[in-house]
Parts: C-alpha cells; sequence; structure tokens
C-alpha cells in the first residue's frame, strides 16, 4: 500500500498549491490513498464546504481536523454530514465530524484516526487512553492504521509514536506547520515523523502575513491576523505500508516549491 500525507493545509494559497501539484505527486508516488490534515483550509481558521469539495474533487480521498476544525460555526453541518472529515477521537462524542474512517480501494483498507495533544492545547481527553479504547474495533477492520497526531508539544508526540510502535502503522504529527526532519520508522513498523509541516505560505509566519506578527512580538499589541500568499510549498510524507502485516516499510519526506500554474 503506498499513501501521501499532506501536512496542513493553509488558507486560499494552501489549496491553490495542492490542487496545482496534486497530477504531479499522483504520476510520481502513485498513492493508492491521499490524506489530507484540513483544519486551516478556510483562511487558517476551519473548514468548509466551498474549501474542502474541490479538494476531494481533485483526488484527495480523506481530510483530518485538529482543535480548529470547528472554527466556522456555519460549517458544523458539513462536517457531520461527510464521513470523510475525521475528527480528533479524543473530543466529546457529540463534536461533528467522524470517529475515524477506513479508506478502501483496490481490496486495500486503511483506517485514518485524529487524535489532539494535551501539552499546550485545548482541553481534551487523554490521546493515550483514546487509542488505546479505540484499537481493538479498528483492528478488526484492518491492521493499515493511520494516524494525525495534531499536537504542540514534540515530547508528547514522540511518546506517542513509542506507546503506538506495534500498534498501528503510522503516526503523522501536524499542527505546529513547521516540517520535522526526523523522518523514520520505528523497531516494530510504526512510520513517524514529529511534524509533516505546512502546505502554504512558507513566507510568513506559519501561514500568516510575517509583518503583522512581528510587530506583534516587538509592541505586544493585538493585530489583525491575515493569510499570507507567497512562498508556496507542499509540505507531505510519502509511505509504504505492507498491506498484510500493517508494518511500515518506508517513509520519505516531501518539501517542495510550487509555482502556480
Amino acid at each position: 500500500m503506498k499513501l501521501v500525507f499532506i501536512g496542513d493545509i493553509f488558507g486560499k494559497s494552501g489549496r491553490a498549491a495542492l490542487i496545482s501539484s496534486i497530477s504531479d505527486l499522483k504520476a510520481l508516488y502513485q498513492p493508492d490513498f491521499i490524506i489530507a490534515n484540513g483544519e486551516n483550509l478556510a483562511d487558517g481558521k476551519g473548514l468548509t464546504e466551498k474549501t474542502a469539495h474541490p479538494l476531494f474533487e481533485a483526488g484527495v480521498d480523506l481530510l483530518t481536523g485538529g482543535n480548529h476544525l470547528w472554527d466556522r460555526a456555519d460549517s458544523l453541518a458539513y462536517i457531520a454530514g461527510n464521513t470523510r472529515i475525521v475528527k480528533p477521537l479524543n473530543y466529546p462524542v457529540q463534536t461533528p465530524g467522524s470517529r475515524f474512517f477506513t479508506l478502501e480501494k483496490h481490496n486495500l483498507k486503511l483506517t485514518v484516526i485524529n487524535l489532539c495533544g494535551q501539552i499546550y492545547m485545548p482541553p481534551c481527553d487523554s490521546p493515550f487512553t483514546a487509542l488505546e479504547n479505540i484499537l481493538p474495533e479498528i483492528r478488526e477492520i484492518s491492521p493499515c492504521i493511520l494516524l494525525d497526531f495534531h499536537a504542540e508539544s514534540t515530547a508528547e508526540k514522540r511518546a506517542m509514536a513509542w506507546f503506538a510502535d506495534g500498534r498501528i502503522s503510522a503516526l503523522m504529527g501536524t499542527h505546529t506547520h513547521i516540517q520535522t526532519a526526523d523522518e523514520e520508522i520505528l523497531p516494530q513498523g510504526l512510520a513517524y515523523i514529529t511534524d509533516v509541516g505546512m502546505t502554504g505560505p512558507h513566507d510568513s509566519v506559519i501561514g500568516v502575513k510575517k509583518g503583522l506578527i512581528v510587530e506583534k512580538f516587538r509592541t505586544s499589541i493585538p493585530v489583525r491576523y491575515e493569510s499570507s500568499d507567497w512562498g508556496l510549498e507542499i509540505n507531505a510524507v510519502y509511505i509504504e505500508i505492507d498491506d498484510e502485516t500493517g508494518q511500515s516499510l518506508h517513509i520519505k519526506r516531501i518539501k517542495e516549491k510550487v509555482e502556480l500554474r
């Protein structure tokens, strides 16, 4: 099984960068599944049907979320009604979004789950307990399991990797928008990276116009955030998984500049 996981897509420019590049990604990696973190699709805060639908049309199979997934109140019904939008499992049951979703293609099955960290993040239940509790159910479906762990703390992400090694196929860290250079396969077959990074405007401060954030840090005066449009990049990871055992065989970090066509 081959898959590509796209790091946090930020705003209009991030969506444009992915749509412009997705055919090249498909040709180069020939993935069976494409998964993307979509919690920042709508100008960096949440997602909407208008921002998500073109990505599904372009070939993204599933969108994962995070703490900003529900920032657009008018999109809650859309999130609740689209099974291919997976919410953090350790948020309340009543929160819109799928608890998990199993992608199926060519007799391959990949179950995708999403968890949020607890350190320096909004309140949520323990991601470790949530994963422990869901594993018996989803391992009945397929041994191939991917986790988007949306967390701030590198230590929490690393601890989760060791906790999950041998239990799931891959842990893709998201949330910080800064790609880390620590991709590896752990001893029991878990493909891991602390943060996949951000797909969108890298001539920015994690997606926001850099001048605004520099001024905020310099003066401590609040500013209105505006998304940048410059320095577009695709940040992603390519993974190969043994579909019989669920163990990952290969992981490659993707960091490519994008010129819009």
